[in-house]
Protein backbone atom coordinates (compact mmCIF):
# COMPACT_ATOMS: atom_id res chain seq x y z
CA UNK A 1 0.00 0.00 0.00
CA UNK A 2 2.90 1.94 0.85
CA UNK A 3 4.55 1.74 -2.20
CA UNK A 4 1.93 2.39 -4.30
CA UNK A 5 0.85 5.33 -2.79
CA UNK A 6 4.52 6.91 -3.16
CA UNK A 7 3.87 5.74 -6.95
CA UNK A 8 0.94 7.85 -6.96
CA UNK A 9 2.18 10.90 -5.25
CA UNK A 10 5.33 10.76 -7.28
CA UNK A 11 3.27 10.60 -10.63
CA UNK A 12 1.29 13.42 -9.59
CA UNK A 13 4.36 15.84 -8.22
CA UNK A 14 5.98 15.33 -11.18
CA UNK A 15 3.24 16.13 -13.46
CA UNK A 16 2.12 19.35 -11.07
CA UNK A 17 5.97 20.12 -11.33
CA UNK A 18 6.31 20.62 -14.56
CA UNK A 19 3.71 23.76 -14.66
CA UNK A 20 4.93 25.41 -11.58
CA UNK A 21 7.05 28.87 -11.72
CA UNK A 22 8.74 30.90 -9.12
CA UNK A 23 8.64 34.95 -9.12
CA UNK A 24 6.35 37.16 -7.75
CA UNK A 25 3.36 39.25 -9.11
CA UNK A 26 3.41 42.37 -10.70
CA UNK A 27 7.37 41.37 -11.09
CA UNK A 28 7.83 41.37 -7.62
CA UNK A 29 10.97 40.33 -5.73
CA UNK A 30 10.74 37.35 -4.00
CA UNK A 31 13.20 35.27 -1.67
CA UNK A 32 13.87 31.98 -3.20
CA UNK A 33 16.45 29.58 -1.72
CA UNK A 34 18.06 26.59 -2.77
CA UNK A 35 20.33 23.62 -1.62
CA UNK A 36 21.39 20.13 -2.53
CA UNK A 37 20.91 17.07 -0.85
CA UNK A 38 22.25 13.19 -0.51
CA UNK A 39 20.16 10.50 -0.18
CA UNK A 40 21.78 7.29 -0.76
CA UNK A 41 24.88 5.83 -2.16
CA UNK A 42 26.29 2.65 -3.80
CA UNK A 43 28.95 1.08 -4.80
CA UNK A 44 29.40 0.25 -8.48
CA UNK A 45 30.80 -3.01 -9.98
CA UNK A 46 34.51 -2.63 -11.08
CA UNK A 47 33.71 -4.13 -14.61
CA UNK A 48 30.72 -1.76 -14.69
CA UNK A 49 32.96 1.41 -13.61
CA UNK A 50 34.37 3.61 -16.18
CA UNK A 51 37.46 4.66 -13.70
CA UNK A 52 38.92 1.67 -11.04
CA UNK A 53 39.09 4.66 -8.50
CA UNK A 54 35.72 5.92 -8.78
CA UNK A 55 33.17 3.32 -8.06
CA UNK A 56 30.58 4.97 -5.62
CA UNK A 57 27.63 6.19 -7.00
CA UNK A 58 25.24 8.95 -5.19
CA UNK A 59 21.95 9.76 -5.07
CA UNK A 60 21.72 14.07 -5.19
CA UNK A 61 18.91 15.91 -5.50
CA UNK A 62 18.93 20.05 -5.38
CA UNK A 63 15.44 21.69 -3.93
CA UNK A 64 14.21 25.22 -4.56
CA UNK A 65 11.54 26.70 -2.21
CA UNK A 66 10.10 30.10 -2.46
CA UNK A 67 9.77 31.31 1.29
CA UNK A 68 6.35 31.55 2.57
CA UNK A 69 5.22 29.03 0.05
CA UNK A 70 5.97 25.32 0.75
CA UNK A 71 4.05 24.32 -2.25
CA UNK A 72 6.23 26.00 -4.32
CA UNK A 73 9.37 23.22 -3.44
CA UNK A 74 10.49 21.80 -6.63
CA UNK A 75 13.16 18.90 -6.38
CA UNK A 76 15.59 18.14 -9.30
CA UNK A 77 17.36 14.96 -9.47
CA UNK A 78 21.31 15.14 -10.30
CA UNK A 79 23.68 12.94 -12.05
CA UNK A 80 26.98 13.52 -9.83
CA UNK A 81 30.06 12.10 -11.59
CA UNK A 82 31.59 8.84 -9.32
CA UNK A 83 34.14 9.38 -6.73
CA UNK A 84 36.41 7.71 -4.92
CA UNK A 85 34.71 5.47 -2.07
CA UNK A 86 36.12 7.06 0.83
CA UNK A 87 34.71 10.16 -0.28
CA UNK A 88 32.25 11.55 2.00
CA UNK A 89 30.25 13.01 -0.68
CA UNK A 90 29.72 13.63 -4.43
CA UNK A 91 30.42 17.44 -3.32
CA UNK A 92 28.87 20.76 -4.27
CA UNK A 93 26.46 20.89 -7.63
CA UNK A 94 28.24 21.99 -10.73
CA UNK A 95 28.28 24.98 -12.69
CA UNK A 96 27.56 23.03 -15.67
CA UNK A 97 24.55 21.29 -13.98
CA UNK A 98 23.14 24.45 -12.25
CA UNK A 99 23.61 26.83 -15.24
CA UNK A 100 20.57 25.16 -17.11
CA UNK A 101 18.26 24.63 -13.87
CA UNK A 102 18.62 28.43 -13.12
CA UNK A 103 17.87 29.20 -16.77
CA UNK A 104 15.11 27.44 -16.81
CA UNK A 105 12.96 28.21 -13.24
CA UNK A 106 14.40 31.23 -12.43
CA UNK A 107 15.70 33.25 -15.19
CA UNK A 108 13.80 36.98 -15.09
CA UNK A 109 11.70 35.84 -12.58
CA UNK A 110 12.84 38.69 -9.59
CA UNK A 111 14.07 36.67 -7.47
CA UNK A 112 16.69 36.96 -4.21
CA UNK A 113 18.59 33.64 -4.21
CA UNK A 114 19.46 32.41 -1.12
CA UNK A 115 22.36 29.43 -1.19
CA UNK A 116 25.27 27.67 0.51
CA UNK A 117 29.10 29.00 -0.80
CA UNK A 118 29.19 26.47 -3.81
CA UNK A 119 30.65 28.86 -6.59
CA UNK A 120 28.00 26.82 -9.30
CA UNK A 121 25.39 29.07 -7.79
CA UNK A 122 27.42 32.28 -8.09
CA UNK A 123 27.29 32.17 -11.55
CA UNK A 124 25.27 35.44 -12.97
CA UNK A 125 21.48 34.51 -14.03
CA UNK A 126 19.36 37.47 -14.92
CA UNK A 127 16.89 38.40 -12.84
CA UNK A 128 18.50 36.66 -9.92
CA UNK A 129 20.18 38.18 -7.02
CA UNK A 130 22.40 36.19 -4.84
CA UNK A 131 22.89 36.09 -1.20
CA UNK A 132 24.49 33.21 1.18
CA UNK A 133 22.30 31.06 3.27
CA UNK A 134 23.33 31.16 6.84
CA UNK A 135 23.85 27.72 8.33
CA UNK A 136 25.06 28.68 12.04
CA UNK A 137 24.00 31.26 14.70
CA UNK A 138 25.39 34.21 14.66
CA UNK A 139 25.44 37.43 16.64
CA UNK A 140 23.52 40.74 14.93
CA UNK A 141 22.91 43.96 15.53
CA UNK A 142 19.18 44.76 16.41
CA UNK A 143 17.41 47.81 17.71
CA UNK A 144 20.57 48.77 19.91
CA UNK A 145 21.86 45.16 20.89
CA UNK A 146 23.29 42.61 19.98
CA UNK A 147 20.85 39.24 19.60
CA UNK A 148 21.72 35.84 18.14
CA UNK A 149 20.10 35.29 14.75
CA UNK A 150 19.18 31.33 13.90
CA UNK A 151 20.38 29.78 11.44
CA UNK A 152 18.64 29.44 7.89
CA UNK A 153 18.10 26.19 6.62
CA UNK A 154 17.14 25.49 2.88
CA UNK A 155 13.72 23.25 2.89
CA UNK A 156 15.20 19.76 1.07
CA UNK A 157 16.34 19.26 5.31
CA UNK A 158 12.82 18.51 5.53
CA UNK A 159 12.83 15.84 2.61
CA UNK A 160 15.46 14.29 4.18
CA UNK A 161 14.34 13.50 7.41
CA UNK A 162 11.33 11.94 6.35
CA UNK A 163 12.59 9.09 3.74
CA UNK A 164 12.72 5.41 5.42
CA UNK A 165 14.97 3.86 3.02
CA UNK A 166 15.54 0.03 2.71
CA UNK A 167 17.15 -2.49 0.62
CA UNK A 168 14.64 -1.51 -2.59
CA UNK A 169 15.72 1.93 -1.84
CA UNK A 170 18.94 2.54 -3.93
CA UNK A 171 20.48 4.53 -5.82
CA UNK A 172 18.76 5.51 -9.07
CA UNK A 173 15.93 2.99 -8.26
CA UNK A 174 12.04 3.80 -8.49
CA UNK A 175 11.32 3.67 -4.86
CA UNK A 176 13.96 5.66 -4.08
CA UNK A 177 12.39 8.35 -6.50
CA UNK A 178 9.19 8.02 -5.40
CA UNK A 179 10.17 8.10 -1.98
CA UNK A 180 11.48 11.39 -2.30
CA UNK A 181 8.77 12.39 -4.41
CA UNK A 182 6.32 11.41 -2.04
CA UNK A 183 8.20 13.30 0.53
CA UNK A 184 8.02 16.52 -1.68
CA UNK A 185 3.75 16.26 -1.77
CA UNK A 186 3.87 15.69 2.30
CA UNK A 187 5.71 19.10 1.81
CA UNK A 188 3.36 21.05 0.18
CA UNK A 189 0.84 20.00 2.01
CA UNK A 190 2.06 20.54 5.20
CA UNK A 191 -0.44 21.85 7.82
CA UNK A 192 -3.14 20.36 5.44
CA UNK A 193 -5.17 17.69 6.55
CA UNK A 194 -3.73 14.52 4.35
CA UNK A 195 -6.84 11.98 4.34
CA UNK A 196 -8.51 14.86 2.50
CA UNK A 197 -5.65 15.77 0.21
CA UNK A 198 -5.39 11.61 -0.27
CA UNK A 199 -9.51 11.48 -1.18
CA UNK A 200 -8.12 14.62 -3.89
CA UNK A 201 -5.41 12.84 -5.24
CA UNK A 202 -7.33 9.33 -5.91
CA UNK A 203 -10.02 11.75 -7.74
CA UNK A 204 -7.08 13.35 -9.43
CA UNK A 205 -6.04 9.79 -10.31
CA UNK A 206 -9.40 8.69 -11.47
CA UNK A 207 -9.27 11.67 -13.60
CA UNK A 208 -6.52 10.72 -15.66
CA UNK A 209 -7.41 7.15 -16.08
CA UNK A 210 -10.54 8.48 -17.86
CA UNK A 211 -8.82 10.72 -19.63
CA UNK A 212 -6.63 7.81 -21.27
CA UNK A 213 -9.71 5.79 -21.52
CA UNK A 214 -11.64 8.61 -23.75
CA UNK A 215 -8.37 8.97 -25.84
CA UNK A 216 -8.20 4.95 -26.42
CA UNK A 217 -11.67 5.14 -27.32
CA UNK A 218 -11.47 8.04 -29.93
CA UNK A 219 -8.57 6.22 -31.98
CA UNK A 220 -10.47 3.47 -31.58
CA UNK A 221 -13.65 4.63 -33.40
CA UNK A 222 -11.43 6.38 -36.04
CA UNK A 223 -9.66 3.15 -36.90
CA UNK A 224 -13.05 1.30 -38.00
Amino acid sequence: MDHNLCLLRKRYVENVQKGMAFGGKKNAWQDVEVDESVFDKKLIPLEEAESPTKTMMWEQWVGMVQRGKPESLVLIRLSPQPTKPRSPGPGPIKKCDWKPIADKWLKDKQVLLHTDSARAYKSKTPGVLHASVVHKKRRVWVGGRWVWEPPTYVKIKFIKSRLTLNQNSKVGSTTLISKVRSAQYEYWNRGRDMWERTGELLSWHMSQINDQVMVSNRAFWKGT
